[in-house]
This record gives structure tokens, C-alpha cells and sequence, in this order.
């Protein structure tokens, strides 16, 4: 049974069942984005873009939105640690990385994909209690995302350069209007539009992040793409056996100061593949989104063994 200090949502389909369905899902969009670039559906030159409009625009609509159905006084003040978490978790792991390479496997060993695999696990395994832990952690982890995440790969920081970032300020909105503005999720008549037009453009970031993912790994050539070489490979084994041994490590410290819950949900996301969005960012803020893509690929097969074991250790 899987630890929790409240009741289990006792779902129909097995947690193990539900993450293999979304691996299935990323990987059938990767090899749509590849095939579209094959047949030139896609052009090379489009996919800087495509990176832009989904970095720029799309990311920033799905995280003020996210955040909105995130974020309330009451949650945030019940789990303010969760938020907290996230963030030292993504940072901390970005500082172990360093080690690995380029600024690219740093950054993708670091980024876990830990809102759309996670978040019907949850859902699974503790019903509503479960969803909010991921939507919580959201929120500290976009915040990491668009300040140390953009630092690592750009390999400096600038002041000047963080504040022109669409999705910093996405990330500070939407929290402070979820705070300010409780029940913004159902706003009336002008703003309802205003923000059901954000749903739908932020609904297009993580498709079309796989597509480019995937038109990425088509102007690789077939055998490079299938053969890992040892950036890859530490990428892979910092990602899917490090982070969530070390993860396990520090929440087995942390002992009782976390409720269970949530120590059985940050070990899943520790133990996610790499985030589906790396490509795209590392495209936008001049990272190697070759190795990104295939970091996505590669991380997220290993993880159609590694993930369904983890579920079984926590049962």
C-alpha cells in the first residue's frame, strides 16, 4: 500500500498503467514532430520559431494559468512547503549537475517532468489531496525554472536579461493574482474570455514541445539519434538513477517534517524523465537542443522500465 497520512484514492487503473499510457503519448507526439520534418511539413528554419512562440507565448499562458487553478491563501499556507521543496529540489539538482558537461546535460539532468507524467499518478494514489501537492510544486518549480533554470543554461546571470523573460513574469502573475483575486479562475464576462483564451494557448505548449522535440531529432541522423554517446548517457544515469536515489536520500532525512504524501510524490517526480519542454528552452536560450531532444527521448524510454519500478518499490 502506498504510504500517506490520509486515504488512498483507490483508483480502476493502476498508477503503473496510467504512466505508461503517458510515456506512450510522448512518444507517439516526438515521432509525429519527426515525421512532419521528414516530409517537410516542418522546415528547419521554422523550428527557432516554433521554439520562440511556445517559450514566449504558449509557456507563459499554460504557467499563469496552471498557477491560477494552483495557488490560494489557504493551500499555500497548509503546504507552503511544497513550493519550497520544488524549488530547492530543481536548483539543487542543477548544482549537482554541473559535473556532467555542457550546460545543456546540466540543465536537462536537472529538469524533471513533473507536472504532465506525475499528475494523474497523483490523482491516482491520493485523489484531490494528490493533484493540489503537484499543482503546488508547480509553482516552486516554475519559479526555478525561469530564474536558476535560464541561468544554467545560459551559463551566467543576468538582471537585465531575466526580466525580459515572458514566463518569469507569467510565473509572478499568476501567483499574485491567485492570491490577491481568490476564485480568479472563474472571473466574470470580459476577463472569462480573456482567460479561457489563455487555456487554450497554453494547452498547445506541451504538444507542440514534443513536435519540436521531435522535428529536433530528424535533422539527426538516424544512427546518432539511436546511439547514446557519454553525455547522453550521463544525462541518463544522473536523471533516472541519481536524482531519485538522492531524493530518497533527503526525504529519508527529513523524515516525519514531511507528511507522507508528499514525500511519496516528490521521490515520483525525482524519479520522472526529462522535462518535455528542455528542447524547446534549450533552443530559445542558446542551449544544444540536439542533445536536449535526444535527452527527452532517451530518458523518457528508460523511464517505461524505471518509473513502473519506482511505483512498485513505494507499494
Amino acid at each position: 500500500m502506498i504510504p500517506g497520512g490520509e486515504a488512498v484514492h483507490h483508483a480502476r487503473v493502476h498508477p503503473a498503467t496510467i504512466v505508461l499510457g503517458r510515456i506512450a503519448v510522448v512518444l507517439v507526439l516526438v515521432a509525429s514532430g519527426w515525421a512532419a520534418r521528414r516530409l517537410r511539413v516542418i522546415e528547419g528554419e521554422a523550428l527557432g520559431s516554433l521554439s520562440r512562440l511556445v517559450v514566449d507565448v504558449a509557456f507563459p499562458a499554460l504557467v499563469f494559468t496552471q498557477l491560477l487553478r494552483t495557488v490560494d491563501p489557504a493551500s499555500l499556507a497548509a503546504e507552503w512547503f511544497v513550493p519550497a521543496a520544488a524549488f530547492v529540489l530543481l536548483a539543487g539538482g542543477w548544482w549537482l549537475a554541473r559535473g556532467l558537461g555542457s550546460r545543456t546535460a546540466a540543465f536537462c539532468a536537472g529538469l524533471p517532468n513533473w507536472v504532465f507524467l506525475p499528475l494523474l499518478i497523483a490523482e491516482a494514489l491520493y485523489g484531490d489531496a494528490g493533484t493540489r501537492t503537484v499543482l503546488l510544486f508547480n509553482a516552486g518549480a516554475q519559479v526555478a525554472l525561469w530564474t536558476v533554470g535560464v541561468r544554467t543554461l545560459r551559463g551566467r546571470s543576468e538582471a537585465g536579461a531575466l526580466v525580459r523573460i515572458p514566463g518569469l513574469w507569467a510565473t509572478a502573475a499568476g501567483i499574485a493574482v491567485a492570491l490577491i483575486v481568490p476564485g480568479a479562475t472563474r472571473p466574470p464576462a470580459v476577463a472569462g474570455v480573456a482567460l479561457d483564451a489563455l487555456t487554450m494557448l497554453g494547452s498547445l505548449a506541451i504538444p507542440l514541445s514534443l513536435c519540436i522535440t521531435g522535428a529536433t531529432l530528424a535533422e539527426v541522423p538516424f544512427r546518432r539519434a539511436l546511439r547514446p554517446d557519454g553525455e547522453l548517457l550521463r544525462i541518463v544515469g544522473a536523471r533516472m538513477v541519481v536524482a531519485p536515489l538522492l531524493a530518497g536520500g533527503a526525504l529519508a532525512l527529513a523524515g516525519g517534517t514531511l507528511p507522507a504524501r508528499v514525500r511519496v510524490l516528490l521521490l515520483l517526480i525525482a524519479a520522472m524523465p526529462v522535462a518535455v519542454s528542455s528542447a524547446v528552452h534549450a533552443r530559445r536560450f542558446g542551449g544544444d537542443a540536439e542533445l536536449a531532444a535526444r535527452a527527452v527521448l532517451w530518458t523518457t524510454l528508460a523511464s517505461l522500465g524505471t518509473v513502473p519500478l519506482v511505483i512498485a518499490v513505494l507499494s
